[in-house]
Parts: C-alpha cells; structure tokens; sequence
C-alpha cells in the first residue's frame, strides 16, 4: 500500500516537471496561409475594382443591364463586361448617340470561342473583328505554378519529359543552395522580399502615356485582339467623320487590344482583355491605376453580369394593367357574342333553283312555244323503239300490242293505243299524264 502511494507520488512529480518543461520552452508561432478568394470575390470577379474606386474616392455603381443607358447622364463613364450585351441596333444606336454627347464607354469586346459565328454589332459598326493572336504561357496557372520562370522555355522546348527533368535538376541544386547558406541570411532575404509583376517579355508590354504625362504599363492577354484592315497601315483612320485610333503591340502591327474611338465630345474604348481588372491580376503593373485614368472624374455604371427581369416579375410589376387589359378583353367578346340587334336573321335564300324547278321552266317555255308536240314525240319515240315497232303496223297489229301491254302493266288497253298511237296532247295536265304513264310502260317492260 506505501509502494503505491509512492509510485504515484513520483508519477505525479514527472508529470509536473514535464509540463513545466513544455511551458518554459514552447514558442508561439504565427503563419498565414492563402486561403484563395473569399466568396464574395468569387461571385464578383471585379471586387478588387470596386474596393480600389472606393479608396480613391470614384463613385461607381452596378447597373444590372444596357436599359442603364436611359438613366445616364453626359459625364458618366459606362463599363461593359461584353459587347455582346449590345444586342440590336437601337441599343447600339443609343449607346453611340450618348458617347457623342459626350459619355466615356469602356467596353471589353466579346470574346466568343473558335469557331463561333455569332454577330457583334459593336465590332461591326466599328469595322472590327476578334481574331487569336500570340498564345503566352503566362495565362496557364498549372504550368506557371508548377515551372515558374522556366515556363517560357515549354515554347521552345519540344520535349515535355527532357524540360520536367531539368526543372527537377535546378530545384534540386537550390534545395542544396539554401540548405548551405545561414539561416539567418535566408530570413532575412524572406522578409526583404517585395511582390514583383509577373516576369514577361517587356516586348509584349503595352505602355502609354496620358496628355498629363504619366505613363502606364499593361500587359494584354495577346490570345485575342482586334484587327481592321487599315491596322498596319495607320496608326488611326477616319469613321463616318470620327477617329478611330488603336495601340499595336511592338512586334505585331496588325493585332491590337486597344482601341479609341473619339466620337463627338465623348469617347469608347474597346478592349480585348477586360481580365486586366479581374481581382487576381488588378495587382499588376499598372492596371489599377489605367482603370483610374479611365474613369476620370465621372461617375462609373459597371454592368458586369446583366440580368433581365423574369416573367414572374414582369407579371407582378404590371399586375394592375394586366388585369385591366384582361377585363377589357373579356367585355370586348361579351360585346361580339351577345345579341345586339334582335334575333338574327334567317340565312338568305340560295341563287341556284333546283333541278325540278328547272324542268318545270322549261317546260313551260316549250308549250309556251308550241312544241309540245314535238317534245311528246320525242319521248314516246324510244318506247315504240323498245317494242319493237319499226314504222306503221296494222290497226289490228296496233290493238293486240296495245292489250300486251295493258296486261303488263295493268293500264287500259284504249290509254295505251292513245299514248303509243294517238295524236298529242292538248293541255298541260294531259300532257303530264301521258308522260307518267310512258314512266310507267318504261319500267314494266
């Protein structure tokens, strides 16, 4: 029993002299680590803008689409993500109408994929086009993150394996590079360390110069720019009586990103890579601060993703007149469908007469015209032809075919002699009575 109160006793002292060892010689140690971008950047690619805007004090809002151009005033400044929102012509004509006036548009141009045909009525009207220019390996994060600087050298390189190995190489030499210099030195170098802009050919760097003399270097994405057919030519050219002027990469007379249109007393720029004030590359050069030049003084709308109302709220907005239009429609076919006027009247009767009424008229035209007897020989001529009676026949030959018939068909042997023999009648009702009784032979025999 005293064993084991001792062994606790000492279990307890080294469990005291253990923490007490941790806590004299444990050191706080703070790191920060890149979570990537928050949501709300990811949602707004262009929140580093608006936060850069706010901290020079430039008002800027978002519009929601190119409707916004009827609110404007004439010193407002308008970003575009995409031409393409510029969807017909009176759109078009009432943005070129307020740049005239004096309004300052910045428009990216769209940038749709190979091979796609759809129109631009902005890049139209301008005489422009978006073709692919010079594809830099600065644009493909993997690789620039995996090499790094050695990335430029995948161009000239035509095997993939041979560069991986002497990435692997360099890596290794400076691996064994750092691990001989002090530790001291490396920290130092560390913290003395500036970021710096991406490491790009400087010939790819797009510099300018404002009319107050500060200058600007920007570097465009050179996978896709503007032509025109007077480019390589000129540095500007003449458009419905305004300029059209543009900035060419050094090497590449014929390619630009950037485009000026001075139009009236105001101004559209148009530009191939509107990535340049995305929230990662804002940072570099001097991009945050062209976005600045741009804009001026004016007040900045920013449509950079349009949304149209839907048809649920469009319902809910005109409500009232929908319901007001719905009621009128129906009082208007209430009015087309109710009597107004009385009963309705009978149809007319139809122009055409029948086919009895037709023989009827007939008829009457003929005796009219005497010719009754003529229509009555006529009719009894293919009867006697149906008895057989070719010519004149003897009275007694004439009275015993007369009671063949009259047994056939159960008429008197004297009507029948009359009807085959007899001469023509003499009124209508006669006439008509004979005509039956001819039916009636006909269909005996």
């Amino acid at each position: 029993m005293r064993f084991s109160r001792v062994a606790i006793a000492l279990t307890l002292l080294l469990l005291a002299a253990a923490a007490a060892l941790f806590l004299y010689f444990f050191e706080r140690h703070t790191e920060e680590v890149d979570l990537g971008p928050g949501p709300e950047a990811r949602r707004n690619p262009f929140l580093a803008a608006e936060r850069f805007l706010d901290r020079l004090d430039i008002p800027h809002r978002r519009a929601e689409n190119i409707a916004v151009l009827s609110t404007l005033r004439k010193n407002d400044a308008l970003f575009l993500a995409s031409s393409s929102q510029i969807y017909n012509d009176d759109r078009l004509r009432e943005l070129l109408d307020w740049v005239e006036a004096g309004g300052h548009a910045i428009v990216i141009a769209h940038r749709g994929g190979d091979g796609e045909h759809e129109q631009d009525l902005l890049l139209n009207a301008l005489g422009l086009e978006v073709t692919s220019g010079d594809l830099d390996f600065y644009f493909n994060a993997q690789i620039r993150e995996m090499f790094g600087e050695d990335a430029d050298a995948l161009q000239e390189n035509p095997s993939a394996s041979k560069m991986m190995r002497e990435h692997n190489r360099k890596l290794a030499e400076q691996e064994n590079k750092n691990t001989a210099e002090p530790e001291e030195n490396r920290a130092e170098e560390n913290i003395s360390g500036q970021p710096r802009n991406p490491d790009v050919d400087p010939e790819k760097l797009v510099n300018l110069t404002s009319d107050s003399g500060a200058s600007y270097a920007l570097y465009f994405n050179p996978h896709r720019v503007l032509s025109h057919e007077m480019m390589g030519q000129s540095a500007e050219t003449d458009l419905d009586g305004y300029l059209l002027r543009w900035v060419t990469f050094q090497n590449f007379p014929t390619q630009s990103p950037l485009i000026y249109h001075e139009r009236g007393r105001g101004r559209l720029t148009l530009m191939t890579d509107g990535a340049l004030w995305h929230n990662d590359r804002i940072g570099e050069f001097d991009h945050a601060y062209f976005l600045a030049h741009l804009v001026g003084e004016r007040n900045l709308v920013m449509i950079t993703r349009p949304r149209f109302d839907t048809l649920s709220e469009l319902i809910q907005r005109y409500a009232l007149e929908l319901f007001v239009a719905g009621l009128l429609a129906l009082a208007a076919w209430i009015a087309n469908r109710s009597r107004r006027f009385g009963p309705v009247l009978p149809a007319p009767a139809s122009e055409r007469r029948s086919l009895l009424e037709h023989i009827r008229a007939c008829g009457n035209f003929y005796w009219r015209q005497q010719r009754a007897e003529n229509l009555y020989e006529k009719t009894r001529a293919p009867l006697l032809y149906k008895l057989g009676v070719r010519g004149s026949l003897a009275a007694e030959r004439q009275q015993q075919l007369a009671e063949s018939v009259a047994a056939a068909t159960g008429l008197a042997a004297r009507e029948i002699f009359d009807i085959l023999w007899g001469p023509a009648p003499r009124n209508e009702d006669d006439f008509t009575a004979r005509v039956r009784s001819i039916q009636i032979i006909e269909a005996a025999l």
